[in-house]
Parts: structure tokens; C-alpha cells; sequence
């Protein structure tokens, strides 16, 4: 389920990135967010980790865990301290972490 989820997420990453250009990693960022919302989606129908058996969280999580770029997160953050500045780093986790949180919320508020 991962292998076909990081497909589908590098061809998202790839179309946002010819379209939309800019000192953050808006591609990765627009992954993650979609990641995370799908995630809290698929918990709230599902009835969370706790309700939800071995194959339900080898998908949701599989997929989701596949779907999303933690380790671009990082690099690309790592690579804005070196290449601009600390603030424009911070600011990149800073967004990511909120609006990845907000995402997964948002999914368990729509489907609670």
C-alpha cells in the first residue's frame, strides 16, 4: 500500500512544483497537509487506532505513512537554513507542523 501512495504523492509533489514557485517546499507542504487530512478522515470513520484492526492500520497508516513526505520535510528545512536563512527554516516546520495538526483535526471533527 506505501509504494502506491508515494507514486501518487511524488506525481502531487511534482505537478504542484511545476505550477507553483517559491522559496518554501509548497509541494511537500501540500502533501503532508492532504496526508494528514486523510488520515484524521479515515481514524474518525474507523473509530481510531484503538478500534481498528491489523489490516485497518496497515492501510491508513501504510498509505498514509507512503502518501506523506517527512524525511523532504526535513531535508527541504534543513536545506533553507543552509541556503536562506533560520527564520524562513523555522517559519517551513513551524507552518508544516500546524497546518499538518489543523489537517488531522479537521478529519476527526468531519467525521465524529
Amino acid at each position: 500500500m506505501a509504494r502506491f501512495s508515494t507514486r501518487y504523492a511524488y506525481v502531487l509533489r511534482h505537478w504542484v512544483a511545476l505550477r507553483i514557485t517559491h522559496d518554501l517546499p509548497l509541494s511537500t507542504l501540500i502533501v503532508n497537509v492532504l496526508g494528514s487530512l486523510l488520515l484524521g478522515l479515515w481514524l474518525g470513520y474507523l473509530g481510531g487506532p484503538v478500534d481498528m484492526g491489523e489490516q485497518e492500520k496497515r492501510l491508513v497508516f501504510g498509505f498514509c505513512g507512503g502518501f506523506t513526505t517527512f524525511s523532504s520535510f526535513a531535508y527541504q528545512s534543513l536545506e533553507l537554513r543552509r541556503k536562506q536563512t533560520l527564520a524562513l527554516a523555522a517559519g517551513n516546520i513551524v507552518v508544516s507542523l500546524v497546518m499538518c495538526w489543523g489537517a488531522l483535526w479537521l478529519g476527526l471533527v468531519i467525521t465524529r
